[in-house]
């Protein structure tokens, strides 16, 4: 099989007149060609890799509700009530990506508010961040039994929340499952992403439920690369994998006020946020990690959160080693100078996600009415990039759309201006650098001979035009998507 366009080997490279030449799933051959392209040539450029998602969680949000437009509490409670006989048989109801801040009460719905919708299915609506909800009463005896009185708002953060949310996860069949990472496979390819970092689990799933998941992801028609969110680097090794963790949370979010900071919120004063690991915890986990030689991927996004972290890669790590194992961080998001060198240092990756910066960055959105002026210190990337460190580039799915055309552009127009960098770093974060963070950059991140045929055919260049549109999506020779508004392209 062969493909004519404007092929885009690497994130620096100059797009070039040829042919990609493709056998059994791989790359054979790329031949320039002579003479000037067409009007209307594509370019052919890597499939995109999203480093950070949650899969399990994005399927679910198109089988459940998308509270995402509500505007108010009512709208809230009629998005639910519209979908509660079609979850009876599920046994649950679940919302997704409520900002209670964009509702016109500027706040949750509380217990007594959801059971108007129903006081017989466990309902919990998540916020947008994913760190923390709220519940009807049905939803609080599923998850706490008696341990919670009819005095209780149903509003569930930290350690309530997590609980909660894992009690609800246990409840979905392998029915529920497959079809929801189907879905979210399906979006995946509908926006040029051919391999998925799939982080999936937590602490307290069972062997048998980690299975099916496992199962499930292998079997889609995307790539995926399996992160088990345990705090049990055992588990990880039982299953044959060579990382584990992912979302295992060091703190929360911003959003919910969660995230560790050093010094209070600008909006909550006498609150720093959460740390859901002791140090001696961290070390426990990270030395079990090293010695069973997985990579680990921890969540920490406030500035003491990451602190904490990076101090115990320190205590841990090796004279003359420089991450070997290549250990990530995920999110990583407020920094200062004196931590930048720490994590450059130590050799760490980080896996960040520009689409935070387009959504609540600047001065004028949630990290500033959180943060104050510590805005400007909000995912540095320019300041990461000139340290040597390695950014690779996600999503966070469903917390923000996998959408690498829109992360890309959001990290070069980064509202803090100091921090913007060029089309070809922001780029690579979603190829070459995603790739490495995964341990597959022999394979895939670039078109050359030998590397997997994962591919995507678009209208122009991303790393230049904000406005390049995918034609089709290829993985390993085999077409994944293609835009039914294209007649006809090359091949």
């Amino acid at each position: 099989m062969e493909f004519t366009g404007r092929i885009i080997q690497s994130p620096d490279a100059e797009p070039f007149y040829g042919r990609l030449v493709l056998k059994n799933g791989r790359i054979t051959e790329l031949v320039k060609l002579r003479g000037k392209p067409g009007p209307g040539t594509l370019f052919i450029a890597p499939g995109f890799i999203d480093a950070h998602t949650h899969p399990l969680e994005l399927g679910l949000q198109q089988l459940f509700v998308n509270l995402e437009k509500v505007k108010s509490v009512d709208e809230l409670l009629t998005a639910l009530s519209a979908r509660t006989e079609a979850m009876r048989e599920s046994g649950i109801l679940l919302g997704f990506n409520l900002d209670p801040e964009n509702l016109a009460e500027s706040r949750y719905p509380n217990r007594c508010e959801l059971d108007r919708v129903t006081q017989k299915i466990p309902t919990l609506v998540y916020r947008v961040d994913g760190h923390s909800a709220c519940a009807n009463s049905a939803g609080l005896e599923l998850a706490f039994g008696h341990q919670i009185g009819k005095e209780n708002s149903g509003i569930l953060f930290g350690q309530a929340y997590e609980q909660a949310s894992q009690v609800f996860k246990r409840k979905l069949g392998p029915e529920t499952i497959m079809a929801a990472l189907e879905s979210a496979a399906d979006i995946a390819a509908s926006n040029g992403v051919t391999t998925l970092a799939a982080l999936v689990g937590t602490n307290d799933t069972k062997e048998q439920k980690w299975q099916i998941l496992l199962d499930a992801l292998s079997g889609l028609k995307i790539r995926t690369v399996p992160f088990m969110q345990t705090r049990n680097p055992e588990l990880a090794c039982r299953f044959g994998l060579p990382r584990v963790g992912g979302c295992v949370l060091v703190d929360g979010s911003f959003g919910s006020h969660t995230a560790a900071l050093t010094r209070n919120y600008h909006d909550s004063p006498n609150n720093r946020g959460l740390c859901y690991f002791s140090d001696k915890e961290l070390l426990a986990f990270l030395k079990q990690a090293n010695e069973l030689q997985l990579q680990t991927a921890l969540h920490a996004i406030g500035d003491r959160a990451i602190e904490q972290l990076v101090r115990c890669h320190e205590s841990l790590a090796c004279p003359g080693k420089k991450n070997p194992l290549r250990h990530r961080i995920e999110h990583t998001e407020l920094l200062d100078a004196s931590l930048i060198e720490r994590i450059a240092n130590l050799g760490l990756i980080l896996c960040v996600q520009p689409a935070f910066e387009a959504r609540w960055g600047g001065p004028n959105r949630l990290y500033a009415k959180r943060l104050g002026n510590r805005w400007r210190k909000t995912n540095p990337y320019r300041s990461l990039l000139n340290a040597g460190i390695l950014l690779a580039g996600g999503s966070d799915a469903p917390i923000t759309p996998i959408d690498p055309f829109g992360g890309i552009w959001a990290a070069i127009k980064h509202p803090n201006k100091q921090q913007e960098i060029t089309g070809q770093e922001a780029f690579a974060m979603f190829t070459t650098a995603a790739a490495y963070s995964l341990g597959l950059e022999l394979t895939i991140g670039r078109l050359e001979p030998g590397y997997q045929a994962d591919f995507v055919l678009l209208t122009k260049d991303p790393r230049f035009e904000s406005d390049s549109r995918l034609i089709a999506t290829y993985r390993a020779g085999n077409c994944l998507y293609q835009d039914k508004k294209q007649k006809k392209f090359s091949t």
